[in-house]
């Protein structure tokens, strides 16, 4: 059984991390632990009569710590854990900046280290990933990414005000959304992504940009981004366009178009999120192989890209 931690909860999957851990009959988890908001910690901890610590040098030995503190904390945070976690999961983005992340990378290598690029995990954007390179849609010509949820519009994301400062966050609503295309941008292709256009949307009711759009190559390959936190509508959809056909996750569903146009179903009520990447993390470490899981080299090449849409380089 793996012994588990929630420490910091200032990321808004804090809940996830702790809830999916709760769930799995493989796990136990051991405290929640925030040193920022200590009160927030007791509001997760409370319903399971689990510890709560305020220090993260208080926490016991276990296998596997969640790192959910503002992105400007990992640092810290890491620092703490390291002599005290075998394993640790530090949430997305790995720094505030890429120089950051580098600096951090250099402390991280060598021990056994994940983040939350879920999408990976996904069987239905494995299947798509699969077919892309086998082939099954022809040569490709197009990849159209959008992601995004209506937090903002509905308030609920700034129940947790660290996503709804910069400083803390390193990027912007944009950047928190965007990571997750740029990394399955990355894996899906197996190529490095470069960034020609990026165009960030602000609104005066929110301290932040509020989403946005952006272009990138990986090769010859043309790929189209667009996150927002004020979106209605699905969370997550896909393009994938080539000689012989299309690929499409759209509401829920994967659809493959060929030259002729007709269409088949490949998969349905496709719903990719947090719990399957934890899910997946937890598998890995029992024996399971997750050979899709992101490394400290994809933590690092996103962190890059975040930069590059922001202009910081």
């Amino acid at each position: 059984m793996l012994s588990v931690a929630i420490v910091g909860c200032e990321q808004i999957h804090a809940q996830d991390y702790l809830d999916t851990s709760l769930a799995d009959p493989r796990v136990r988890v051991v405290a929640v632990a925030s040193e920022r908001d200590p009160a927030r910690a007791q509001r997760l901890a409370a319903p399971h009569g689990l510890p709560v610590l305020d220090d993260f040098a208080q926490l016991p030995p276990v296998d596997l710590a969640f790192v959910t503190t503002a992105i400007d904390d990992h640092e810290a945070a890491v620092t703490a854990l390291l002599p005290r976690a075998r394993h640790l999961f530090v949430e997305k983005p790995l720094a505030v900046s890429a120089e950051r992340a580098r600096s951090l990378a250099e402390r991280l290598a060598g021990r056994s280290f994940f983040s939350g690029f879920y999408l990976r995990t996904d069987p239905a954007l494995q299947q798509l990933r699969q077919l892309a390179r086998d082939g099954a849609i022809g040569t490709l010509s197009h990849l159209s990414l959008t992601a995004g949820h209506p937090g903002l519009l509905e308030g609920w994301l700034s129940e947790w005000p660290a996503h709804l400062d910069e400083k803390r966050m390193g990027y912007g609503t944009f950047g928190d959304l965007a990571v997750h295309l740029l990394d399955f941008s990355t894996w899906l292709t197996n190529q490095p992504l470069t960034v020609e256009h990026c165009r960030l949307e602000q609104d005066a009711r929110w301290p932040l940009d509020h989403g946005g759009e952006a272009l990138l190559w990986a090769g010859d390959l043309p790929i189209h981004l667009r996150a927002s936190a004020a979106l209605r509508g699905p969370r997550l959809a896909i393009r994938l366009d080539g000689s012989a056909g299309t690929l499409e996750l759209s509401a829920g569903r994967l659809l493959r178009h060929d030259a002729q146009g007709n269409q088949q179903v490949l998969a349905d009520d496709v719903a990719p999120g947090v719990p399957q990447g934890a899910t997946a993390v937890f598998d890995h470490l029992l024996g399971r192989t997750r050979p899709e899981l992101a490394s400290l080299a994809d933590a690092l090449a996103a962190n890059r890209l975040l930069d590059d849409l922001y202009r910081r380089t």
